[in-house]
């Protein structure tokens, strides 16, 4: 039996073998990245056919940018607030960093977002305006005030060519451990985002002039 075993698996098969599978490995890799990806299907039932396919077109060419899933990008549905919500009775600085913190998520990859809030100039307008609430009521120190107040000054320009240090810097505030981004989200990534969250009519938070590449994007 031994003898037989010995004369199938000869030390050249076995090489030959261990290299066919070795060279199989990403092949498989890139497969279940696309399954992965396109299984989700239309993830807001709320689009119409034509959204619902752009959706299927975008899944396809977020897979094709990163066909090794090395971002591990999470574009798929999360818990949604529309508008920033402020308690202005009771002012609160973690109350403001967190929903900024959402409102990050649109324009960034990371392994995994829990919850979302658009980047309209509406909402970016209300935090900046409770943000001076909380400098009024003595409920912010000036280093925070000031950062979190250029940050909000770059989004009212359409500036987010930082928001992934941004988002970081803000997990930073909050003392996370864990989703950090990977970089800024592609313009595929973004709009993937907001149509599986928010929907079609917040198409216009995309920002033309701040995209960067798959490349310039990736860690």
């Amino acid at each position: 039996m031994f003898k037989k075993l010995k004369q199938v698996f000869t030390p050249k098969r076995l090489i030959i073998v261990t290299s066919v599978f070795i060279l199989l490995i990403p092949v498989f890799w890139i497969s279940y990245t696309f399954y992965k990806n396109l299984s989700q299907g239309v993830e807001n039932e709320n689009l119409d056919d034509k959204y619902a396919k752009r959706v299927k077109e975008l899944q396809i060419e977020v897979s094709k940018e990163d066909p090794l899933d090395r971002r591990g990008n999470s574009t798929a549905k999360t818990r949604v607030e529309l508008e920033v919500s402020f308690n202005e009775e009771k002012p609160n600085r973690t109350e403001l960093i967190k929903s900024m913190h959402l409102m990050t998520h649109q324009k960034i990859s990371a392994r995994s977002k829990w919850g979302a809030i658009p980047m309209t100039p509406q909402n970016i307008q209300q935090s900046a305006e409770y943000l001076e609430l909380l400098k009024t009521k003595f409920k912010i120190d000036d280093r925070m005030y000031a950062e979190l107040k250029t940050m909000l000054d770059h989004w009212s320009q359409g500036d987010f060519t930082l928001a992934d240090k941004e988002q970081d810097r803000l997990l930073d505030f909050l003392q996370a451990s864990r989703g950090f981004s990977n970089g800024l989200a592609t313009k595929n990534e973004e709009e993937l985002f907001i149509l599986n969250n928010f929907g079609p009519e917040y198409l216009n938070t995309l920002n033309e002039t701040t995209y960067t590449s798959y490349e310039e994007s990736s860690p």
